[in-house]
């Protein structure tokens, strides 16, 4: 008998093939194997079986025969496996017909260091994929959640205030205050706790820990709703006093009681999804919410101009009260996306799962602990901002005589105006900050210090290669842009001027939020409060010379210096624990830059060109044209750039398979 039998043999069709000499015997490996497992049979007997009967001298010994034992079986497996695979290497048609082993799990393998299988190097790689690709869609999705609500959020106020004609500028104040004091209370009751929750639901779904992960969902919900009657009836209690006298006022802040009592809960269930990686349910709830909210308000304000001409504060009440509604279908989405992704946000309990009840107030004390960090790095941006608004006037009325009206105007030139577009573009980075948390959370819980290096530049690379261009890009076509949102005027130039500036400052913005939800999720909460504090201070000291000598560019370099001292002690950490730091990635950086530098040059072209030949005279439909035209064009022209450079892997990961070979770099 050989090692290899003919296929065509009819007793052999649907058994093994493979046969090897064991003592002098030709044995295939059913034989070998169902020997093997009358030997293990014959261990398990009782005394009083007849093996048991047997002289001691042919019992099998525990220690030393019975191991014997093992590694022989060991070592003709081995050997079987080995037969086996070389006979499919030359027939490879007899591995389909090949039945499974019945008796393989009878037998106790013993693995030498001699023989230990190689690791694949594909399953690494395919890990990484898997993290990237997760990066990149969540910060996809949630980037277009943001850009789109606030494009949606700038565009609605044009016909609002076409339609309320004359009164428009009144309508729009007592939004605006009505908004103002709708915002802090939304900040008070959920800044930083959607955040928290989706840190720790990451966490926990990182260590399996199911039961926690259900605990922590149910407890944050009620957490939610317990918030939302609270500050919702606050607002509601306080209004006489929050209205100051003003009878148009108390309406406006009755009808934002019902979104300030609803909201929390929201965030909640968006925290949730985002520590699932759902970032898609989340986005889409945004969108959905934005747009509710827009049609409530115009075909409210038409039905009721309609109804009662120049009734302007009913306008106004039913306005804001869109808030309210644009929340709810927003729960609509959410709970949408609860049914849809039930068995991933709430996993069912394995038998065997551990069912340690965590108390309900240290859960939420966990919760709150995680939380109130978020508070200084959500509203880092905006205590900037209050340090500028309470000393610019006070220093520029000090040094220069200027009448109030001058000040207001100037305020709104380097401040207001540019900060409403470079807004725009900074919530690319809080939306990979955003993805990056709930990641770098499971990453801490369960990844090796290399692993965690190799997300963090990783998430690095990304903002640059999004923050970048847009940036650039903004400061390229700052003209049209500029023009396109405020009225075209003398002030314009000025104004045009400092949103080129404010465009650094969006930068260093951006990488101050993204580092700072890094360290978050690393729990290195520490690390962020001492950057910020550090950086508010240089702030502060700078603030009153930068103004002095600079004006209102002065406030925009102090913010920039303030900003940039946060971030090297940031970075200066994650360089000491991680080895993370901008130099690792200095090669990859200069590329993207300059490959971003490129572009900005491209789109600085179009709008010279088309502002000087094409539309010498700017009106609101030249400088729309011109806008979109150069960022159009400018957003091939990167695309195209990075693609050859390779970063297209970055973006795309294995959907690069699907780009023109003529965009792919030479491998």
């Amino acid at each position: 008998m050989t090692d290899e039998q003919h296929p065509s043999d009819s007793k052999m069709q649907g058994k093994h093939v493979d046969k090897i000499n064991v003592d002098g015997q030709i044995l295939s490996a059913d034989e070998i194997l169902a020997r093997a497992r009358q030997r293990i049979q014959a261990k398990k007997q009782p005394d009083n079986s007849p093996a048991a009967r047997q002289p001691q001298s042919k019992r099998p010994q525990p220690q030393g025969q019975t191991q014997r034992a093992a590694e022989q079986l060991a070592a003709m497996q081995a050997q079987n496996d080995q037969a086996r695979q070389n006979i499919r290497k030359k027939k490879p048609q007899l591995q389909s017909s090949q039945a499974a082993d019945p008796f393989a799990s009878d037998i106790k393998t013993v693995v030498t260091p001699k023989k230990a299988p190689t690791p694949q190097p594909d399953a690494a790689k395919s890990a990484q994929d898997q993290a990237q690709a997760t990066l990149i869609k969540g910060s996809a999705w949630l980037s277009a959640g943001n850009i789109i609500s606030r494009i949606l959020g700038a565009v609605y106020i044009v016909p609002w205030m076409a339609l309320l004609g004359a009164d428009s500028n009144r309508a729009n104040g007592l939004f605006g205050q009505g908004y103002n004091i709708y915002a802090v209370f939304l900040a008070i009751a959920t800044f930083g706790v959607p955040a928290a929750i989706s840190k720790l639901v990451a966490q926990y779904h990182a260590r399996r820990d199911v039961h926690q992960s259900r605990q922590l969902t149910r407890h944050s919900l009620l957490l939610g709703v317990f918030l939302g009657l609270v500050f919702g009836a606050t607002i509601y209690v306080l209004t006489p006093w929050l209205a100051m006298g003003d009878p148009n006022f108390i309406p406006v802040l009755h009808s934002l009681a019902p979104a300030v009592a609803i909201f929390p809960l929201m965030s909640m269930l968006r925290g949730i999804f985002q520590g699932y990686q759902l970032m898609s349910v989340s986005a889409l709830s945004q969108i959905v919410e934005q747009i509710a909210r827009i049609i409530y308000m115009l075909v409210s304000a038409v039905i009721i101009l309609k109804a009662t001409p120049g009734n302007w504060s009913a306008v106004v009440v039913q306005s804001t009260f869109a808030a309210f509604i644009g929340a709810l279908f927003s729960m609509l989405v959410l709970g949408w996306g609860w049914i849809k992704y039930h068995n991933i946000v709430m996993q069912p309990m394995p038998h065997d799962a551990p069912r340690v009840k965590t108390p309900t107030l240290k859960l939420i004390l966990d919760i709150l602990k995680e939380s109130w960090p978020f508070i200084i790095i959500g509203s880092a941006i905006t205590l900037f901002q209050l340090v500028d608004q309470y000393t610019y006037f006070n220093v520029m009325s000090h040094f220069f005589a200027m009448t109030n009206a001058q000040l207001q105007t100037d305020f709104a030139l380097f401040s207001a105006n540019p900060n409403k577009l470079i807004m725009i573009i900074v919530p690319f980075s809080t939306s990979i900050a955003a993805t990056a948390l709930p990641m770098l959370s499971g990453s801490k819980a369960t990844l090796t210090h290399a692993d965690i290096q190799q997300q963090l530049k990783q998430v690095i690379k990304l903002f640059a290669i999004v923050m970048l261009p847009s940036a650039l890009g903004m400061f390229a076509i700052a003209s049209p842009l500029y023009k396109m949102f405020y009225p075209i005027d003398v002030s314009n130039q000025e104004g045009i001027y400092l949103l080129q500036y404010s465009t650094i400052l969006a930068i260093v913005f951006s990488l101050f939020m993204l580092l700072a939800f890094i360290l978050q999720a690393l729990s290195e909460v520490s690390i962020v409060i001492k950057a910020f504090v550090y950086g508010l201070l240089v702030k502060i000291v700078l603030q009153v010379p930068m103004i002095r000598y600079f004006e209102g560019m002065g406030a925009l370099i102090a913010s920039v210096i303030g900003m940039t001292v946060a971030i090297a002690f940031m970075l200066d950490y994650l360089n000491a624990a991680y080895g993370v730091s901008l130099g690792s990635l200095g090669r990859e950086l200069w590329q993207l830059f300059m490959g971003a530098l490129v572009m900005a040059a491209v789109a600085y072209g179009i709008v010279f060109v088309m502002s000087n030949f094409v539309f010498p005279m700017d009106t609101k439909l030249s400088v729309t044209l011109t806008t979109f035209l150069s960022a159009g064009i400018g957003g091939i022209v990167v695309a195209i750039i990075y693609l050859k450079m390779g970063f297209g892997d970055d973006l795309l990961g294995p959907r690069m398979d699907r780009i023109p070979a003529i965009l792919q770099p030479k491998r």
